[in-house]
Order: C-alpha cells, then structure tokens, then sequence
C-alpha cells in the first residue's frame, strides 16, 4: 500500500507513536510517490500470475533474471 511505498522512498520513520515524516527536505512528492505505487502494484500482479504459473510472457522475467538484455515491449 501506500505506507509501504512511503517507507521504501524514505519518506517516513518508525517512532514508538507510529509513522512520522522525517526532517526537511519535507514531505513526499506526490507525483513520484503515485508513480512507485502503480508499479508496486503491477509487479505485485504480475508476480501472481507468474507464481500461478498463468502468466502470458513468462519469458520476460526470466531475460530479467538471468541478466539479459533490457526487455523491449512491442
């Protein structure tokens, strides 16, 4: 969700009350913040088809994978 997208780009610190902002810069950019959970949730389904062995193009995480080259989508 978009706490744990919060915590991945820094934004927020764990206190013994909860979350907080940490100190200046300031606060999340929410442009970029909309942007890393769109793609959390796109991988997070894409990994489900993959684990659910129904994904279209499994091939595509395994050039990942292995360190291929950069996948061109067509």
């Amino acid at each position: 969700g978009g706490r744990e997208v919060l915590k991945l780009l820094g934004y927020t610190e764990e206190s013994g009350e909860g979350l907080s902002f940490p100190p200046p810069p300031g606060g999340p950019d929410p442009a970029l913040v909309a942007c890393v959970t769109a793609d959390v949730i796109i991988l997070r389904g894409e990994l489900d088809l993959l684990l659910a062995n129904q994904h279209p193009n499994p091939e595509f995480f395994t050039e990942i994978l292995l360190g291929g080259d950069e996948v061109r989508l067509v």
